[in-house]
């Protein structure tokens, strides 16, 4: 019987890859921007610079992703994402936008924040529409839960923020609810790299739906 460490938020499908995301995937080991830990991640080596870093789970197709990190140019961003057709998607708009601020991986969240990343470095996390496992007998997959609050708050530094979007109302009221009985956490207004940002697929197809966006930002104490 196989031993996991943790009950996974997403299933690897083999979906559909262009030829664009798949010239970039072919070259992902020699791209600087893609990176595989087998270790404790030095941010500063990382980046070859001292600049707040960001933690970006789960970046869909990279656009949001990418699109914040050419604005935001002061600031280092780490995007991770499981699926394949994502990581070849946001390193051919990297390269076309020349952004020298922006990694990625390929690697579960859970096991990157525990294995990989030293306690207090990040400036925040972000998670814009995490999978909302809709069906009540999946719920334990969603990432967002007890613990991994508890992960996060570790990772970041103090008053560093997490920022946390759906469109999934049962999920944002749980999220609320988690956040709220951490007493390690407090509500704050939107941080500012943010502020002007673009709409993700999922935003846009959510708001078509009639679904209300749960806009979520928290800082640590």
């Amino acid at each position: 019987m196989r031993n996991e460490e943790h009950i996974k938020s997403f299933v690897k499908r083999s979906g559909r890859i262009t030829n664009v995301q798949r010239y970039f995937l072919k070259n992902k080991k020699n791209n600087h921007n893609f990176f595989t830990p087998t270790e404790t991640i030095n941010l500063y080596k990382l980046f070859d610079n001292k600049n707040p870093c960001v933690l970006d789970i789960g970046f869909g197709d990279g656009k949001l992703l990418s699109n914040i990190a050419k604005i935001n140019t002061s600031i280092n961003f780490i995007g991770l994402e499981v699926y394949e057709s994502g990581i070849g998607n946001i390193l051919k708009q990297i390269e076309k936008s020349n952004l020298s601020n922006l990694k990625v991986s390929n690697i579960d969240a859970v096991s990157f924040l525990k294995k990989y990343v030293q306690n207090n470095s990040f400036y925040g996390i972000s998670l814009f529409f995490p999978d909302p496992w809709p069906k009540k007998r999946h719920y334990k997959r969603r990432i967002i839960n007890a613990n991994f609050l508890e992960n996060m708050l570790m990772k970041i530094k103090k008053n560093g923020f997490v920022k946390i979007v759906t469109d999934w109302e049962n999920y944002g009221e749980r999220i609320i609810e988690l956040l709220d009985e951490n007493k390690k956490f407090e509500k704050i207004q939107d941080i500012s790299i943010y502020k002007e940002r673009i709409l993700t697929k999922f935003e846009k197809r959510g708001i078509s739906q009639g679904n209300r966006i749960i806009d979520l930002t928290y800082k640590a104490k």
